[in-house]
């Protein structure tokens, strides 16, 4: 049985490569909801037909975070310290709360709602996001995305494709990526009030934060699987349907 367990931020999740295995889980995820075994859900049915695009984009994939995220990674974990890491953690989840919120409403989802909720307005007055005040309350976030609003409104995965920076995903999930950057109340309030270069700045360190969560479990990975496409895909596949299933 294969466990990945994501500790730190839910997202991003593998930085530019593996953004479905970590989606930027951190402390204020649950430790359930943040570790996931791929031998409890199946993953959903779809094609591949792009299959040499696809292993091209995971082979950029790779050459992105063998010089560019891994190195930054390193050294982040290396020079900061681990309460610092915790608080970065705690923000960029923080600041993704809201958008959790919007597709807590588009699907209907008032329970969630209401906890992610919760989480953020604890978690502003009781550091600005930095400090999981929620925590102490054994309250938790819960991850949403557009993806999943899709998938609640009864869309399919339709084809699968990996594409660079995102990885392997499907066709609706691609599509939710993209229209979630156009609902997310966060970028839309960066963006109006000219502050995008702030939002871009947290979101590339939650990519650093989240990589260095799991420094050396992608480098094995690649270095003992036959086939790093397949077996990469195959995880993000059963992460993606253990988040569908945890999320109905």
């Amino acid at each position: 049985m294969l466990m990945i367990e994501n500790k730190h931020i839910k997202g991003w999740a593998c930085g530019f490569l593996m953004l479905g295995i970590s989606a930027c889980e951190s402390p204020i995820v649950s430790e359930e909801a943040a570790s996931i075994s791929t031998d409890d859900f199946g993953a959903e049915e779809h094609a591949d037909p792009l299959d040499g695009f696809s292993r091209a984009m995971m082979e950029l994939n790779f050459f992105l975070d063998d010089y560019l995220l891994q190195p930054a990674a390193t050294a982040y974990k290396a020079l900061t310290p681990d309460f610092v890491q915790t608080g970065v953690g705690n923000f960029t989840q923080y600041v993704k709360l809201p958008f959790y919120m919007v597709n807590d409403i588009l699907q209907w989802k008032i329970d969630r709602f209401a906890q992610n909720f919760w989480v953020m307005t604890v978690n502003t007055f009781t550091g600005v996001g930095v400090v999981n005040g929620a925590g102490y309350f054994d309250v938790y976030a819960k991850p949403n995305d557009f993806g999943m609003t899709l998938h609640t409104w009864g869309a399919g995965p339709g084809f699968e494709v990996t594409l660079p920076f995102l990885g392997p995903t499907c066709f609706r999930d691609a599509v939710g990526s993209i229209v979630g950057l156009v609902i997310d109340p966060v970028s839309i309030a960066a963006n109006y009030n000219d502050y995008r270069w702030a939002n871009y700045g947290i979101t590339g360190l939650g990519y650093v934060h989240s990589r260095s969560g799991y420094l050396g479990q992608l480098e094995s990975l690649r270095k003992e699987s036959y086939d790093p496409y397949v077996t990469i895909k195959s995880i993000v596949d059963q992460k993606r349907a253990s988040e569908l299933k945890e999320n109905e």
